[in-house]
């Protein structure tokens, strides 16, 4: 079955974005390669510790890509990304729920739904938005 595996890019601070939803989602990274280690730095300092791609991973599953724009690329956060995260349990929606709302916005708390699900919605510190649901039974 093809897996989706949303990438995230950041404009500079794509390491502490790799950091923050590493201890949100209990995952690790599994690679990260920064844009002097690729060879394309293009003899700028800024750039070359700039990371060009890195995975995060949980139980042996992909989940979130990151990397860096180029010094001279301009991003910007937007509603034209959300991610949808499927939990296995409460007891872990509970947590990334809390780490995530921490310095964000919240647009739906927390809170039992009609389709029978846990579900959150929220933009998190690094302007990225969320749908977290666990399915009851």
């Amino acid at each position: 079955m093809p897996n989706t595996i949303p990438y995230l890019q950041f404009n500079g601070n794509a390491r502490e974005a790799l950091d923050f939803y590493s201890a949100a989602f209990g995952a690790t990274p599994t690679m990260v390669q920064t844009y002097s280690e690729m060879g394309d730095s293009r003899g700028d300092e800024a750039l070359a510790n700039r990371i060009v791609h890195a995975r995060l991973e949980k139980d042996g599953t992909e989940l979130l890509y990151f990397s860096d724009s180029y010094v001279d690329e301009t991003l910007s956060a937007g509603n034209m990304l959300s991610v949808a995260y499927l939990f296995d349990d409460e007891a872990s929606l509970r947590n990334t729920y809390e780490l995530l709302k921490n310095g964000g916005q919240v647009s739906i708390e927390l809170q039992e739904m009609p389709w029978g699900g846990l579900y959150a919605k929220l933009t998190d510190k690094l302007g990225i938005e969320w749908q977290l649901n666990w399915q009851k039974n």
